[in-house]
C-alpha cells in the first residue's frame, strides 16, 4: 500500500524547504485563507497596485480580438489563480453577449474566494457552466484533464500570478504547463 501524503506533510515539506533556502521564503499559497483573500483584494484596490487595473483595461479594450483568436468552436476557459474573477468577468460577459459556447473553470488555492466567485457567476449568469477547482495549478489541471470532454481548453494565466514564483519555479511551471497543453 502506498502511503498517502497529507496536507500536513505538504505544509511541513514546504516550510522546511522555505526555511533552508537563502533568502528564506514561504510559499504564497499559505497567504490565501479568508483573511488573506480580503487583504489581497484591498491591496489590488490601492492606486499603487496598477497591474489589476491594466489587465482589466486590456480585457475591456481587447475582448473582440481575444474572441477572434479563440475562434468559433466551443471551449473551456480555465483560469489559473482566478481569485475574485473581477477582471475575467469582463471576458465572460463579452463571450456570453456574443453567444460563444464556453464553460468557465476557475482554479485557485483559496476555497473561500472560489465559493464567492461561483456564487457571483451563478447570480449574474445562471446559463454559464461554472465548475471551480480548488488546489494547486498542476493538480487542478490534471483533474480537469481527467474529465476531458474533447473540447478545446483555453488557459488564462494573468501576469500577477507568475510574480508569486521564484524565477526557477516560474520556468519549471511554464515548462510543465506547456507539456500539458495541446496545440491549437
Amino acid at each position: 500500500m502506498t502511503p498517502t501524503v497529507t496536507a500536513i506533510d505538504t505544509f511541513a515539506a514546504d516550510i522546511e524547504r522555505g526555511l533552508t533556502q537563502e533568502p528564506k521564503t514561504l510559499a504564497s499559497k499559505y497567504f490565501y485563507d479568508e483573511q488573506g483573500d480580503l487583504l489581497f483584494q484591498r491591496i489590488m484596490a490601492m492606486p499603487e497596485y496598477y497591474l489589476t487595473k491594466c489587465e482589466y483595461e486590456i480585457f475591456l479594450q481587447q475582448a473582440d480580438a481575444i474572441q477572434h483568436v479563440l475562434g468559433p468552436e466551443p471551449f473551456d476557459l480555465i483560469e489559473l489563480g482566478a481569485g475574485d474573477g473581477m477582471k475575467t468577468k469582463v471576458l465572460l460577459q463579452h463571450f456570453l453577449d456574443r453567444k460563444i459556447g464556453f464553460s468557465y473553470r476557475p482554479i485557485d488555492i483559496s476555497s473561500s474566494v472560489l465559493q464567492q466567485l461561483v456564487a457571483d457567476c451563478a447570480q449574474a449568469w445562471p446559463q454559464l457552466p461554472v465548475a471551480a477547482v480548488q488546489g494547486d495549478y498542476m493538480a487542478a489541471l490534471r483533474k480537469i484533464s481527467s474529465e476531458d470532454k474533447g473540447r478545446k481548453k483555453v488557459i488564462l494565466f494573468l501576469g500577477s500570478n507568475i510574480g508569486n514564483f521564484h524565477w526557477t519555479e516560474a520556468r519549471r511551471f511554464l515548462r510543465q504547463l506547456r507539456a500539458m497543453l495541446n496545440s491549437g
